[in-house]
């Protein structure tokens, strides 16, 4: 029983990370080094994965082997880090983050998903398409998790063709949601400005850096207000912006689509902690609903308010 049990619990979580049977049978047989006939029969149970298999894909894919396991301990139901080197991809880097798209891609085949974010960072679904905001980002993180005796200028940080690219698919994924939610922390630009005017004391932002990312700034509130005004993207799909009343001290996605639950909790700029468990998203959807009661929504209605707060945003941008 408990055998039949890990196994149905293993199979659950690949089809969770790779939901398409023939590709999930052709990354396992590269991963492994096994035939492809060999894995469907691990797949279909009539040969068991060995421990050592079981490790390897799981440190590969990115989930811990308790969660397999299932243990209903408290201590184990703790969400797990996605650890990815953003400024040196390498394969199984970018593995990881089509991985995600793929699950992000789940969005437009349920009429009823829906997406969100929350928090006091622009949500990575708006900066992704300005190239400046992005590279600030990846320059933040790079002096949180770099090596501090080798300090790189935000000129000095860029990233790979190929990230830039995944993330615009992102981007466009996200926006394919039948509907998206946001909820920002009244003050997001003002601790952008914060950031941007800490770097630029030390010399490590130019003066033009700073003035192209007051350009960029400016263009993304300038969408931002549009998707407010309309109440939707230019794909037509519905999405609502609200601004929070109440403290929000971290920064949280979220993916819920009949077939796909996935709870993200984003600190140190790109640094996630992702969960797929039912209950961690369960507690989300409860405190987003709270939020949304006690939050002023300025999508479609509210027009006065909106107004207000956008120009807000422009004054902070061009006090720097």
């Amino acid at each position: 029983m408990k055998k039949d049990f890990l196994f149905k619990n293993l199979i659950e979580t690949l089809h969770d990370r790779i939901p398409q049977r023939g590709k999930l049978a052709e990354v396992l047989a590269e991963l492994l080094g096994i035939e492809k006939e060999a894995v469907y029969r691990r797949l279909r149970g009539s040969v068991p994965f060995s421990f050592r298999e079981i490790h390897t894909i799981a440190v590969h894919m990115g989930f811990s082997l308790d969660s397999v396991a299932e243990n209903t301990s408290l201590f184990n139901k703790q969400m797990m880090i996605l650890s990815i080197e953003f400024l040196d991809p390498q394969k199984k880097d970018y593995e990881r983050i089509e991985r995600f798209r793929e699950g992000i891609n789940r969005l437009k085949e349920d009429p009823n998903s829906e997406s969100g974010a929350i928090g006091h960072m622009i949500p990575s679904s708006f900066y992704y398409l300005y190239p400046s905001i992005y590279k600030f980002y990846l320059f933040k993180w790079s002096h949180q998790f770099g090596n501090p005796q080798k300090i790189k200028t935000y000129a000095e940080t860029n990233p790979t063709e190929r990230l830039r690219q995944l993330n615009l698919e992102f981007v466009e994924s996200v926006r394919e949601s039948p509907k998206s939610v946001y909820i920002f922390d009244r003050r997001f630009i003002e601790y952008f400005m914060n950031d941007v005017r800490f770097f630029y004391d030390i010399r490590l932002i130019t003066r033009d850096d700073v003035l192209r990312l007051k350009n960029d700034l400016h263009s993304m509130l300038c969408e931002l207000e549009r998707y407010a005004g309309n109440g939707c993207f230019d794909t037509g799909n519905k999405m609502e912006i609200f601004l929070a009343n109440v403290l929000i001290d971290a920064n949280y996605y979220y993916v819920d689509a009949n077939t796909y639950k996935l709870t993200i909790m984003r600190s140190f700029a790109f640094s996630d902690a992702y969960s797929f468990d039912e209950a961690v998203f369960r507690n989300l959807k409860n405190w987003l609903n709270f939020l949304k009661r006690t939050s002023t929504l300025i999508s479609e209605g509210n027009a006065t308010e909106r107004i207000r707060f956008f120009e807000q945003q422009r004054k902070l941008v061009e006090a720097i």
